[in-house]
């Protein structure tokens, strides 16, 4: 049942690694929420470039998308996923000390593809790692945590600027990102070696 899945879940160090790195990149510094404060405080109000902060981070998941063929043949998933995730924090960072729109566009699309480098190398830590029959129950967890992660963050940015700046909830999660990825890699060696595909047992 369900609680396989979830048991090899918290488990195995590799699959449980990756999912909590999904979830300092989304939990911990999801910035979406901001973006309306920080336009109006930082950049004039402009809804336009309110909806262009919105597109850049698209546009940079978009271009790590095709260009993922090159990211997708290394070795080890493992280390791409840990630098795109704490590219991701480490962007969001630069983004909130940007001097103007055009350097914080950049910076936001530079976290999209990050992100989306991240995600894909989640994705093949997951398939590679797990025996196929718990593969449906696992990439079911990591679609859980995958769409509910974002949410979360959104309310954490809120909830923290609405008691600080929103410029302080910014950067505090990027922070917190970058932290606990650079925990995650130092206690999760696996993550950090060649990965070896799983068999599946009889």
């Amino acid at each position: 049942g369900g609680g396989d899945g979830l048991k090899f879940v918290v488990s195995t160090p590799v699959i449980r690694g990756a999912l909590i790195t999904d979830l300092a990149v989304t939990v911990l510094s999801m910035p979406i929420s901001l973006f309306p404060a920080l336009n109006a405080e930082r950049f004039g109000g402009d809804p336009r470039t309110l909806g262009l902060f919105l597109t850049a981070i698209a546009v940079g998941g978009v271009t790590a998308s095709v260009l993922s063929g090159s990211f997708t043949r290394l070795p080890r998933p493992g280390v791409v996923m840990l630098i795109g995730a704490g590219s991701w924090g480490i962007t969001l960072g630069l983004f909130a000390f940007a001097p103007n729109p055009w350097i914080a566009l950049a910076f936001l699309a530079a976290a999209g593809a990050a992100d989306t480098v991240s995600v894909v190398a989640r994705s093949t830590i997951v398939q590679l790692h797990t025996p196929n029959e718990l593969l449906g129950r696992v990439a079911a967890a990591e679609q859980i945590v995958g769409s509910a992660g974002p949410n979360l963050g959104n309310v954490r940015g809120g909830v923290t600027a609405q008691f600080t700046s929103p410029f302080t909830a910014l950067l505090s999660g990027a922070v917190l990102c970058v932290a606990a990825v650079i925990t995650v890699a130092a206690t999760t060696p696996g993550l950090r070696q060649d990965v070896v595909p799983v068999p599946s047992s009889d």
